[in-house]
């Protein structure tokens, strides 16, 4: 059973005794207490943009079905999990009103503000879309944007060519979400047929590369229809553009979870709690200290991660004929840039400082591959972060 899928109840209950005890230090209670709070909830996936960008079609492609149609225009829908499909309703007026199904067979008032719509769907158990519709004037944009990045775990920017003004919006989103956002290219399919979507990707490479996690082009209609068709349309849901950004978002989802599961079970350890059945035992050997803990912990998740991925990459290169450029360098500035945020949540010493360093070149080499944009570059890319990898662990940072 995958980890997204495996039930983290237990783990949960488990945490929450342990916190309970008073034995642990402040700092680390803290902690414990908002890592409990994001082991209960889903992985929140807020899908923004302007009026028109495509956020609902996007929203549809990924559940698979259509569920909001073209009833989400202009409204903050969110789709979470629940026992049986129902609307529930907010008027400006205040009042809730519940309708069975789903949206987009819903007649709406005239004065509705807001749609929670739930859905018997357990993929939902481990993550909620929000539509977030970023209208008005721009000091509104501002504050809803500030808003979803503090309560988003994932932002899909959504818009057909993101252009300056919405490059300025984005601006003010702290960095931290970025490291887990995606530019969307909606509407994909009218930029082929023009024939200009190579260019607008060249061009809007450089900004992406530093605000999000790749470029998506996406055509989210036939996407939702390579989905929804009777015989399997994997070729069409490839080309679509919808089957990368599942996947990636997916990918998001899973990493994200299992780091808040690892922290758990170590944090429960260490303070002499009792893991739930099934959970592996840990290795034998002194605790770390409280305040490194979870810095620990993530780094060596995330050095495994890097490991895994880009032999990962090597040997679906080779299967293929060679690797796709584009993609393995935008996986491979994720993973370096996942490794650089987990080294700055270290306490502060001269190996840890050697190993930002370090980091930070590597980061700059991949830059130049991303120049490149051919084969070579993208094993050139791989091969530097295996290599990174392999220098770290000689000598750990701590």
């Amino acid at each position: 059973m995958s980890l997204p899928q495996r039930d983290i109840s237990p783990l949960a209950g488990q945490l929450e005794q342990t916190l309970s005890t008073g034995r642990l230090p402040s700092d680390v209670s803290g902690w414990g207490s908002q890592l409990l709070q994001r082991l209960r909830q889903p992985v929140r996936v807020a899908v923004a943009g302007a009026a028109g960008s495509g956020k609902s079609a996007v929203i549809d492609m990924l559940l698979g079905r259509v569920v909001i149609g073209r009833n989400g225009s202009g409204l903050l829908v969110d789709i979470c999990h629940g026992a049986q499909e129902m609307a529930e309703i907010e008027t400006a007026a205040g009042e809730c009103l519940y309708r069975p199904g789903v949206l987009a067979q819903v007649d709406l008032p005239q004065d509705v503000r807001r749609v929670r719509q739930t859905l018997p769907d357990p993929r939902l158990r481990w993550h909620s879309y929000r539509e977030l519709p970023l209208d008005g004037a721009r000091p509104a944009q501002q504050e809803l944007l500030k808003q979803a990045a503090g309560e988003a775990d994932i932002i899909l920017w959504c818009s057909q060519d993101f252009p300056a003004a919405e490059q300025a919006l984005w601006s003010a989103v702290p960095d931290s979400t970025k490291d887990h956002s995606f530019l969307v290219l909606t509407m994909a399919d009218r930029q082929v047929m023009r024939g200009t979507l190579p260019g607008l990707i060249a061009a809007l490479e450089p900004v992406a590369a530093e605000e999000f996690l790749g470029v998506y082009p996406v055509a989210a209609i036939q996407g939702l229809t390579a989905r929804t068709a009777e015989a399997p349309q994997d070729g069409l849901w490839r080309s679509s553009g919808g089957k990368q950004l599942s996947e990636d978002v997916q990918r998001q989802v899973d990493q994200g979870r299992a780091s808040d599961v690892d922290q758990a079970e170590m944090l429960i350890r260490q303070f002499g709690g009792t893991l739930p059945p099934g959970t592996a035992p840990a290795e034998s050997g002194p605790a770390p200290a409280p305040s490194a803990a979870p810095q620990a912990a993530s780094l060596a998740a995330a050095l495994d991660q890097l490991q895994t991925d880009a032999e990962m990459m090597l040997a679906e290169a080779e299967a293929a004929g060679g690797p796709q450029a584009g993609p393995v360098l935008a996986q491979c500035m994720e993973m370096i840039r996942n490794l650089s945020q987990s080294l700055d949540a270290m306490p502060a010493s001269a190996a840890v400082e050697a190993a930002r360093e370090a980091a930070q070149d590597g980061e700059e080499m991949l830059m130049l591959c991303q120049l490149e944009q051919d084969e070579d570059a993208a094993v050139d890319a791989v091969t530097l972060l295996i290599q990174l990898k392999k220098e770290l662990m000689e000598e750990p940072p701590g």
